[in-house]
């Protein structure tokens, strides 16, 4: 029964309605259809930027325990850094292909209080697989948990934050007894290990954030979304596709300048899967985008990206991490909103249910995290005008900012 129960829980937390939404773009043009400076990984070399501090560098595991699949060790070659990283597996044949592992702080309980994690993984068999972070404070009823999903061509490391998705009783966060860790996929019976290393924690933001962006450069986003978000002076992002403005569905240039002046940002994005491409390919159609922003203007957005169908692999995500300040894509989860651990990599969710984008904006709220909403086309057989409504008014009633990339960029370079 611990087999089912540990399944079922883990399920349960990676199919939150919103948060774990896949994530995708609709057909773009109307004629077709101190740490290691490893790439994406972030590093705390910002100037006068707070640093991490270091949990767990899974050089010493008898603190952790195994609870379901497998734990093995790298060797010091294969590490992200140290002697050695961890793998987790399910076991061979294992009917509940997940793996779990527990660290416990035993007599000296963890101070999350004002701290955000972030770990750095990576998943040796790319497949679609999600991560589960479970802070146990003090006990697994008062608890946060936090889900990520790990793109499908992306097989190297990456460090990202554990933004909290689902909370449990009342947690007292200065009193982490234990912090579990549990990879499942996507999709039953995947071949799939993730190696983990470098837990960490940063600091914490006095306040929560929200972030809302539209892809794809849809007309909808100034003909519906953007009266909308004027009514209760908030502003937004649109993610621009440079061939498609214009196009009969697509935002025009004229749109794009109205919509700036106002406050909003026009952001880069792209119809080509990047991992499709070669990496020289890669970063030529990244900088094609960003100097399609520059030369209309569009100076302070172009500096930030939207990866095409949340889908990169490790030359993509490090020419997004060169050439950008902040690059978006599907994760489920929210971020840091203080100092993202990897400005590169930051989560999204999906806006199309409006619990579940309810559920990611109260715990952006209640954990003072970053949740970052997504939205295609406004209306028709998408998301209506008046669900988009109710979610742009209940941020209105919620005690968090309301922020672009441009305004996360200027807390990142403090």
């Amino acid at each position: 029964m611990a087999n089912n129960s540990n399944r079922r829980n883990f399920l349960r937390g990676v199919t939150l309605a919103g948060f774990a939404s896949l994530a995708g773009c609709s057909s773009i043009l109307e004629d077709s259809d101190s740490e290691p400076a490893t790439p994406g990984t972030g590093t705390d070399d910002g100037g006068s930027r707070p640093t991490s501090t270091s949990i767990d560098t899974f050089e010493d595991l008898s603190n952790w325990s195994v609870q379901e699949g497998k734990l093995r060790t790298t060797s010091e070659g294969e590490a992200f850094e140290g002697s050695q990283s961890i793998v987790l597996e399910p076991e061979d044949g294992a009917n509940q292909p997940v793996a779990k592992i527990s660290r416990s702080f035993g007599s000296e309980p963890l101070d999350l209080s004002n701290r955000d994690l972030s770990i750095v993984a990576k998943v040796t068999e790319p497949e679609d697989v999600r991560i589960r972070a479970e802070v146990i404070a003090p006990a697994r009823s008062s608890m946060l948990t936090a889900v990520r999903y790990v793109p499908l061509e992306l097989d190297d490391w990456v460090r990202f934050d554990l933004g909290y998705t689902e909370q449990t009783g009342e947690p007292v966060m200065n009193t982490v007894s234990a912090i579990n860790l549990q990879i499942g996929p996507m999709t039953e019976g995947a071949s799939f290990s993730v190696s983990f290393d470098d837990l960490r924690s940063y600091p914490k933001a006095k306040r929560g954030a929200v972030m809302i962006q539209f892809d794809d450069g849809h007309r909808s986003a100034y003909e519906e979304a953007f009266g909308i978000l004027q009514e209760l002076d908030m502003s937004a992002s649109v993610a621009v596709i440079p061939d498609a403005v214009g196009a009969s569905d697509r935002v025009t240039e004229s749109m794009m300048t109205e919509m700036a002046n106002a406050g909003w940002n026009m952001i880069g994005h792209a119809s080509e899967l990047l991992p499709e491409h070669s990496p020289e390919e890669q970063k030529q159609i990244l900088e094609r985008t960003q100097q399609y922003l520059r030369s209309k203007g569009h100076n302070a957005g172009a500096n930030h990206f939207v990866a095409p169908y949340s889908r990169v692999d490790a030359s993509a995500l490090t020419h997004i991490a060169e050439l950008f300040t902040t690059g978006y894509l599907f994760g489920a989860s929210p971020n840091n909103a203080a100092q993202p651990s990897n400005p590169a990599f930051l989560s999204r969710v999906q806006g199309r249910s409006i619990e579940g984008t309810k559920q990611a904006i109260d715990m952006a709220e209640a954990q003072n995290q970053l949740a970052v909403i997504s939205y295609h086309e406004i209306g028709g057989d998408a998301v209506s005008a008046a669900d988009l409504r109710e979610i742009i008014e209940y941020i209105d009633s919620k005690d968090v900012d309301v922020i672009k990339p441009t305004q996360l960029a200027s807390r990142i370079s403090r």
